[in-house]
């Protein structure tokens, strides 16, 4: 890349993130506005309830004890059916149960939601498939059905940004054994909710040095992402032989 692609690569990733901070900020005024003229309908009860658990949040853990099983759920549901972020629920889980627990029942919730999706699109085959996964994405990686191996699951279910959750369903259409195949996600996928459920837990317990150097980690490599994922991006197409949109 010359110095010239670089800097006009900078203006046009600035001038996409001014169009997207400015809504951002408009959306931000529109809540907190929304929230200011409700402080007058909202109980003094829960307001003061509400500041308390902002105020020690590590006593919120003490309403998450007894509700493992509701949270692995909510995992398995946001693969099935993906109404939850799946980013969104590692970190929460971090933050209720703590490091270990959490990242233990998120790669739990994970795995058994990805072992779900796989099952249910062999048996019920591309029709169930069409009904659930974009068209689009079905034909960027329809060569990941007919010729995708392994190594190839387990780089689109580490890298970020790439639709992992709708994979798992074009996982089931191939002829991998699906054992394997959930091996492969857990591999995948640990990495990652590790980190979110670090992060989670460290709100939680205090920001602690580890977590304030991998929050300066995650910011670097979040930079280089925004500035570089273009050509990243069309490197691991290229690599997976998946379709570009």
């Amino acid at each position: 890349m010359t110095k010239q692609d670089f800097v006009a690569l900078l203006k046009r990733k600035f001038s996409s993130l001014i169009m997207i901070l400015i809504p951002a900020f408009i959306i931000m005024a529109v809540i907190a506005a929304v929230l200011w003229a409700l402080r007058s309908v909202i109980p003094e009860e829960w307001l003061t309830e509400i500041s308390y658990y902002a105020d020690n949040p590590s006593e919120l853990r003490k309403l998450g004890e007894g509700s493992e099983w509701i949270f692995v759920a909510i995992q398995v549901l946001q693969v099935v059916i993906a109404p939850i972020p799946g980013q969104a629920a590692a970190f929460a889980g971090g933050f209720i149960f703590g490091f270990w627990k959490g990242w233990g029942l998120t790669t739990l919730g994970l795995v058994i939601g990805s072992l779900i999706a796989m099952v249910l699109a062999r048996l019920l085959g591309i029709s169930l498939v069409r009904k659930i996964v974009p068209e689009s994405i079905i034909q960027r990686f329809d060569s990941v059905i007919s010729d995708g191996g392994y190594m190839t699951f387990f780089m689109i279910f580490l890298l970020p940004a790439l639709p992992d959750d709708a994979v798992c369903f074009l996982a089931g259409l191939t002829k991998l054994k699906l054992l394997p195949l959930s091996l492969v996600c857990l591999l995948g996928r640990a990495p990652g909710m590790a980190v979110l459920s670090l992060t989670g837990a460290g709100f939680a317990d205090g920001l602690t040095l580890w977590v304030e150097v991998l929050f300066g980690v995650m910011m670097v490599l979040s930079v280089v992402l925004w500035l570089f994922w273009e050509i990243i991006e069309a490197w691991v197409y290229d690599f997976l032989k998946i379709k570009r949109s």
